[in-house]
């Protein structure tokens, strides 16, 4: 049987493409290197190399044997990666999404119907979002768009309307609703960790300051007591009704102001999170 160390250092050989590069990355020495490689030949029974003055180059044979030895590599690793994140999902729900709102929602009703499991999540980008998905990083993720790829399943989950949020002195407060274009070039308060949401009001707004804050309740006792507008949305005012301040809370008319939140999970998992789509989540 080939060791498999002697197949990664075939393959270091082949990226470095010389033995001083390659005996470099693995931290051993050249001779050592050289040993490893008459000792791969000797194994596979063929010569890998053509030995030229002071220098190793892979023949054709040897090309070949770099590619399997690729492949073998990366085969070992989705192994571990497969393995690591099938035993993750035994004892815990790992959620990722784009904004917090289908978060809040969602974690209490986790925990009544998976006790005993732990539960973690994460606000990240569209783009981590999927590559954690599809490598068991996360179970499942909220995404703002109907998504379409191979091995995934898309499920709408919620709706979530953007508002703003003033002191009843503000004169926004007598609006029914509102427009970015109405408060664009106004400061705000806002939450650091808003996912989509903040690059939205600063693409809509661009002449508007945020001062973020990192902290939800450092963030409650500030648009307490400050005058700026804040923001909240139809999910928030609903699943932390305490964090209405006293202050009132107007829809934004623009379209952008609505996010449709999809689940998306890998299709061979879509049965074991059917019960988390079987009920309005909001009810």
């Amino acid at each position: 049987m080939i060791e498999f160390a002697l197949l990664e250092q075939l393959d270091a050989f082949a990226r470095c493409g010389t033995l001083s590069a390659a005996a470099e990355e693995l931290h051993l020495s050249q001779p050592s290197l050289t040993r490893s490689m008459q000792k791969l030949e000797d194994q596979l029974g063929v010569s890998l190399f053509t030995r030229q003055k002071n220098r190793l180059v892979l023949n054709e044979t040897g090309i070949l044997a770099a590619s399997h030895a690729r492949r073998i590599l990366e085969a070992e690793s989705e192994m571990v990666r497969s393995i690591r994140a099938f035993a993750r999902s035994l004892t815990s729900i790992t959620v990722g999404s784009c904004a917090p709102g289908p978060l809040m929602v969602l974690l209490p009703r986790i925990a009544g119907i998976f006790p005993g499991q732990a539960v973690s999540s994460t606000v990240a980008s569209e783009e981590e979002l999927l590559q954690g998905v599809q490598d068991g990083t996360y179970s499942f993720i909220f995404l703002n768009r109907l998504l379409g790829a191979p091995g995934l399943v898309c499920y709408p989950y919620l709706t979530e309307h953007l508002y703003l949020s003033v002191p009843h002195f503000h004169p926004a407060a007598l609006q029914k609703e509102i427009t970015f274009s109405e408060m664009d070039g106004q400061s705000f308060l806002m939450l650091a960790q808003v996912g989509f949401w903040d690059a939205l009001v600063r693409r809509e707004m661009p002449r508007s300051r945020f001062f973020l804050q990192q902290d939800l309740e450092a963030l409650g006792e500030l648009t307490r007591y400050s005058d700026l507008p804040s923001f909240a949305t139809d999910v928030t005012l609903q699943v932390l009704p305490d964090r209405h301040n006293g202050r009132v809370d107007i829809p934004f008319s623009d379209p952008s102001a609505q996010a449709h939140f999809y689940l998306v999970c890998r299709a061979e998992d879509q049965k074991r999170w059917e019960r988390l789509l079987a009920e309005d989540p909001l009810r």
